[in-house]
C-alpha cells in the first residue's frame, strides 16, 4: 500500500549555522559549558541556546526533556540580558516559546514571542516585528488541543502578513497568505482555502517568484478532496514544472510519487509507472528506505494492471533483495506486493498464503497510533487491506470470507472513506449478500454503489454548468443584448446626425472662405468624431457577438445536462435490470417456494423503479413522470406476471394526468405494486374480481387508491400490529411521502395514500380505461 508521507519543515534561527552543520552533541556541549563555568559571552549564550535546542528537537516530546530546554533557555536569557545582547535574548525567548508550545501550554508559549513582539514594535522594526508574528504562527501546532490555537495561528500569519505588505515585501506577504490557506484545506474549508491560494500564486507571479512548488502541491490536494482528477493532475505536473525549473528537487521522490497516483486513478499506468519508478530510484539513491516500500507498491500495481506480470515478479524479487524489509510496514507492503502478482498470475493458493502473511503482519499496526502520524493513515491502510482481502476472496468465489472484511470497512464513518473507495465496497458488499440470499440488503448496497458512481460521474460536468449558469443568467444576458442593440442604434443615429453636418459643411464652404481656416478645424474634428464613433460600434458589435456566443453555450451546456440525466436514468434502469437478472439467475438455485415467492416479489419492486427510470430515459422531459401513463403500464406488467386473466380478475383506472418527480413517483409506484399484488394473490381465492385504482388532485393533496371486491381484511384486523414487509414497506413509503396511509372494509380491502402535491397542473382531466 502507498503511503501517504507527511510534510514536516522545522526550521530553527541560528546567526551561526544550524545544529545539524555544527554536528555539535549534548556531551560536548555541556563540556564546553563546564569549561566556561561563570563566564557570560556571546560564545556562552550560543552554547546555552545549542543546548536548549538539543532538547527542543529531541524525538519523543517528553515534559521533563523541553523542561530541561526551557532552563538552559532561561539561562542564555539571563545572560544577553547581562551583556545587553537584544539579538540572543530575542533568539532565546522565541525558542522556549517554541518549548512551551510543545508542552501544550499556549498561554506560556504565546507570552514569550509576545515579548520579543514588544520589543520591535517599541523600536518601529515593523519588518522584523512581522517575522517575529509568521515564527509565531509557525510554532503554534494544529494539534494543540485548546480551542484558541487555530484562530490564534491565523491572527499570528494575518498580523505578519500586514506587517510585510506595509514594507512592500511581497513575497513575504504570498507566504503568509499560503500558511493561512493551508490551514484552511487543513479545516476542508477547500473553497476558502483555494481562493487564498490563488491570490498567493499571483502575488508570487506579479513579482517574478518562481518556488511555488508547495503552493501547486496545496492547490493539488484541495482538487484531490474535490475528486476533481484532471485538476489535479494539472496541478501535479506544475509542481514538477516547477520543482525542475528550479533545481529544487529536495522533495522530489514525494512529487513524482503524487503524479504517479493521479495517474494510476486515471488508468493510465504506464505514465503512472514513468513516475513511480523515478520516485523510488531517488531513494536507492539516497539510501532514504522509509518510504520505498510503500513506492515499491504502487509500482507492483501499475505493472499488473498494464498486464505485465512476469516484469512485476522480477523487479519485485530484485526489490527485495536490494533493500529487504526492515519494519513491519515494508514487510507488509512486500506481502502484498507477492500476494497482487500470484493473483494476476492467476496462482490462488500462492496469492492467499502471501495474503495471510500480511494480514499476520497488519494486525500488529492496526489501529495503533504509535504506528501512524495521522488518523487519515491510520484509516486509509485499514481500508486498504480490508478491501484486499475481500476481493481476493470474492475473485475465487469465496463468499462468506469476503464479507468478513468489506463488513469491517462498512463500520467506518462513510465520510472517512474516499468516495471512490467506498463504491468499490458496496459493490463489493451486494456481491456477497447476494451470494448469501440476503436480497434486501444486496439491493441497498447497490443502490448506494450505484448513487456515488453516478455523482463521480456527474461531478465534474455538473460543476461546469452550474458555473456558467451562476455566471451568465439567461435573463440577465438577453437583457445586456438588448441594451446593447439599443445603445448600438443610439449609436448609429449620432453617426448619421454627424453624416448630415459634415454635408452642410460641405455645402457652406463657399460662403465661409473667409473664416476658412475655421471651417477646415471643424471638418477635421468632425472627421475625428466620426472615427471614434464608428470604433465605438465596432466595440458594441463585438460584445454582441461575445454575449450571444455565451447565450448559445450556455444553452448547449443545458442540452448537454439534459443528455447527461436522461444518461444516468438509462444506466439506472439498465442496472435495475441486471438486479432483475441476477435474482432471476439467483432463483434457479432455490426449491423452496416461500423463497421463489420472494424473489419473484423483489423482482416486481425492481421492476416498478426501473420502469419509472425508463421513462425518465424515454421522454422528452427528464424530470417529471406521467403517472396516468406509468399506472396504465405497471398494471399490465403485473396483470401478465400473475396471469390474473384465467381468474377473471379486471382493473379499472381512474387516474389524472398528474407528473410526478422521481422522488414521489418511486414511493408511490412501489405502493401501488405492493397493494396490487396482495389483492391479486390474497382478495378473491381463485375466482372473479375487480381491483380498482385512482390517482386524483383536490387543491394541493394527491389521493391515491386502491380498492378490490374480494374478501376484505380478516376480523380484528389492526394495520399499527401488521409488520409483514408489504404491509410496512406500505407505510413506510406513504411517510417518505409526507402523507398517511389507510386500510379499511368496504365491501372488499380498500387502501388510501394521501399527500401533499408539489407539482401544480396545467390541464386536469379524468381518463378511464378498462383492461
Amino acid at each position: 500500500m502507498f503511503k501517504y508521507i507527511t510534510l514536516c519543515f522545522i526550521v530553527v534561527f541560528f546567526a551561526t549555522g544550524s545544529l545539524a552543520q555544527k554536528k555539535m552533541d549534548v556531551a560536548t556541549i555541556k563540556l564546553s559549558l563546564d569549561n566556561q563555568k561563570n563566564k557570560v559571552d556571546t560564545n556562552t549564550i550560543k552554547l546555552q541556546i545549542r543546548l536548549g535546542s538539543y532538547y527542543l528537537n529531541k524525538i519523543g516530546d517528553h515534559k521533563e526533556v523541553l523542561d530541561s530546554g526551557i532552563t538552559a533557555f532561561n539561562k542564555a536569557i539571563q545572560m544577553s540580558m547581562a551583556i545587553r545582547s537584544i539579538k540572543w535574548l530575542n533568539e532565546a525567548l522565541m525558542l522556549k516559546g517554541a518549548a512551551y508550545f510543545k508542552q501544550t501550554d499556549l498561554k506560556q508559549g504565546k507570552a514569550a514571542f509576545m515579548q520579543v513582539v514588544s520589543y520591535y514594535r517599541k523600536t518601529g522594526d515593523t519588518y522584523a516585528e512581522g517575522q517575529t508574528w509568521a515564527r509565531l504562527g509557525d510554532n503554534i501546532s494544529v494539534d494543540l488541543t485548546d480551542a484558541q490555537a487555530i484562530p490564534d495561528k491565523i491572527s499570528s500569519y494575518g498580523q505578519a502578513r500586514a506587517l510585510f505588505k506595509q514594507n512592500g515585501k511581497k513575497v513575504d506577504e504570498a507566504d503568509m497568505i499560503r500558511s493561512i490557506a493551508d490551514i484552511h484545506l487543513n479545516q476542508k474549508k477547500l473553497d476558502l482555502a483555494e481562493g487564498e491560494l490563488k491570490q498567493a500564486l499571483k502575488q508570487y507571479q506579479s513579482v517574478g517568484y518562481k518556488r511555488l512548488a508547495t503552493t501547486y502541491h496545496s492547490l493539488a490536494e484541495i482538487s484531490k478532496q474535490k475528486i476533481d482528477l484532471h485538476n489535479e493532475l494539472r496541478y501535479r505536473l506544475e509542481v514538477i514544472k516547477t520543482m525542475e525549473g528550479t533545481a529544487d528537487t529536495a522533495l522530489a521522490d514525494f512529487y513524482y510519487a503524487k503524479v504517479a497516483l493521479v495517474y494510476a486513478d486515471l488508468n493510465k499506468y504506464d505514465q503512472s509507472l514513468t513516475y513511480i519508478l523515478k520516485s523510488a530510484e531517488i531513494l536507492k539513491q539516497r539510501k532514504q528506505y522509509e518510504d520505498f516500500y510503500g513506492y515499491l507498491s504502487l509500482i507492483i500495481y501499475d505493472y499488473i494492471t498494464a498486464k505485465r506480470p512476469k516484469e512485476a515478479l522480477a523487479y519485485l524479487k530484485k526489490a527485495v533483495n536490494d533493500v529487504p524489509p526492515v519494519i513491519l510496514a515494508q514487510q507488509v507492503d512486500m506481502y502484498e506486493a507477492f500476494g497482487n502478482i500470484y493473483v494476476a498470475l492467476k496462482d490462488y493458493p500462492k496469492a492467499e498464503l502471501y495474503y495471510l502473511k500480511m494480514m499476520e503482519v497488519y494486525k500488529t499496526t492496526t489501529f495503533n497510533k504509535d504506528f501512524y502520524t495521522t488518523n487519515e493513515q491510520m484509516v486509509t491502510d485499514f481500508v486498504h487491506y480490508n478491501e484486499t482481502m475481500g476481493g481476493f476472496y470474492l475473485l475465487t468465489r469465496q463468499f462468506k470470507k469476503a464479507g468478513v472484511y468489506t463488513e469491517q470497512i462498512l463500520k467506518l464513518k462513510p465520510e472517512s472513506i474516499r468516495p471512490i473507495t467506498l463504491t468499490k465496497i458496496h459493490r463489493m458488499q451486494f456481491r456477497v449478500d447476494s451470494a448469501a440470499g440476503n436480497y434486501v440488503s444486496a439491493i441497498k448496497h447497490f443502490e448506494i454503489n450505484k448513487r456515488i458512481d453516478d455523482s463521480l460521474f456527474n461531478a465534474i460536468k455538473n460543476k461546469q454548468i452550474e458555473e456558467l449558469d451562476f455566471t451568465y443568467k439567461t435573463n440577465a444576458t438577453k437583457q445586456q443584448i438588448k441594451l446593447l442593440q439599443m445603445q448600438t442604434n443610439s449609436q448609429k443615429a449620432e453617426i448619421q446626425k454627424a453624416n448630415m453636418q459634415r454635408n452642410i459643411t460641405f455645402a457652406g464652404v463657399a460662403m465661409l472662405l473667409a473664416i476658412a481656416g475655421f471651417a477646415f478645424n471643424g471638418y477635421r474634428l468632425k472627421q475625428q468624431s466620426n472615427r471614434q464613433l464608428q470604433l465605438k460600434q465596432a466595440e458594441i458589435n463585438a460584445q454582441n457577438t461575445s454575449l450571444q456566443k455565451l447565450v448559445h453555450e450556455k444553452d448547449n451546456l443545458l442540452d448537454e445536462k439534459d443528455w447527461l440525466l436522461k444518461e444516468v436514468h438509462h444506466r439506472v434502469k439498465n442496472n435495475l435490470q441486471i438486479v432483475m437478472s441476477l435474482l432471476n439467475t439467483q432463483s434457479a438455485f432455490l426449491k423452496n417456494n416461500a423463497a421463489l415467492a420472494a424473489i419473484r416479489e423483489s423482482q416486481n419492486r425492481v421492476q416498478a423503479i426501473a420502469l419509472i427510470h425508463q421513462k425518465l430515459y424515454s421522454n422528452s422531459g427528464v424530470a417529471y413522470i406521467d403517472m396516468s401513463v406509468y399506472i396504465n403500464e405497471l398494471i399490465s406488467y403485473l396483470a401478465d406476471c400473475y396471469n390474473p386473466s384465467g381468474r377473471g380478475i379486471r382493473f379499472e383506472q381512474t387516474v389524472q394526468p398528474i407528473k410526478l418527480d422521481v422522488g414521489q413517483a418511486v414511493p408511490v409506484g412501489l405502493i401501488l405494486n405492493e397493494a396490487i399484488t396482495n389483492s391479486i394473490k390474497y382478495a378473491f381465492e381463485g375466482r372473479g374480481g375487480e381491483i380498482k385504482i385512482a390517482l386524483q388532485l383536490a387543491e394541493e393533496t394527491i389521493v391515491l387508491t386502491i380498492a378490490d371486491n374480494g374478501n376484505g381484511l380478516p376480523p380484528g384486523f389492526d394495520v399499527r400490529q401488521a409488520n409483514s414487509l408489504g404491509m410496512e414497506m406500505m407505510k413506510a413509503l406513504s411517510k417518505q411521502l409526507g402523507g398517511y396511509f389507510k386500510i379499511e372494509n368496504c365491501q372488499g380491502a380498500v387502501i388510501t395514500v394521501e399527500f401533499k402535491a408539489e407539482t401544480i397542473l396545467s390541464k386536469i382531466e379524468t381518463n378511464t380505461l378498462y383492461s
